[in-house]
């Protein structure tokens, strides 16, 4: 029962933002009362700790599991970007989280960090391997990287550019990775 109540708690996150979904509409969306919804969750407040943990969990798990694969190290790299997560977190969400949820930004920060470290490792084996240029910056690199990610949980940019997130962050990357200059004007 938590899991349906997270779950369509999500849908509407995604639709309204954090701050305007309620307990009415879960309730109504999952036709049951507002109190067998208090009967596992005693506010809102814990519904939305409920959906960062879930979402935050679904993404460690994600890289974890991309780091275990035989994959190279950029396909690695584009699957820790690219990492499934169990609901949509659109940058209007992010913001809302930053401005008015301190202990769930603390969480997408600790992930944000977890990711960036784990982005640098293996672009440090990258080096190591003979994959990448030594002399790049890796610090600036990672920051790229990740910033990459983040552009793409903004699902506006990618309707207005009519883009699909998978075929959006392979762009982006091969840019990344293989540059823009064509070879002959290098």
């Amino acid at each position: 029962m938590k899991k349906n109540i997270v779950d369509t708690a999500a849908q509407l996150i995604a639709k309204h933002g954090l701050k305007k979904f309620t307990i009415d509409e879960i309730a109504s969306e999952l036709k049951m009362s507002k109190k067998t919804i208090y009967q596992h969750f005693h506010s809102k407040n814990e519904i939305i700790h409920a959906y960062f943990a879930t979402y935050i969990e679904s993404d460690k798990q994600s890289t974890e599991e991309t780091l275990s694969t035989n994959h190279s190290i950029p396909q690695k790299i584009h699957d820790i970007v690219y990492a499934s997560h169990q609901y949509r977190l659109p940058i209007a969400v992010l913001e809302e989280a930053r401005h008015f949820y301190p202990e769930e930004w603390a969480s997408i920060e600790e992930l944000r960090q977890f990711k960036l470290d784990v982005t640098q490792t293996l672009l440090e084996r990258g080096i190591d391997e003979g994959i990448f240029k030594p002399d790049i910056n890796l610090a600036l690199l990672s920051k790229l990287i990740e910033k990459t990610s983040t552009m793409f949980m903004d699902y506006e940019f990618l309707l207005e550019n009519r883009l699909k997130p998978r075929e959006a962050i392979d762009e982006a990357l091969n840019m990344i990775f293989d540059g823009v200059i064509r070879n002959e004007h290098r």
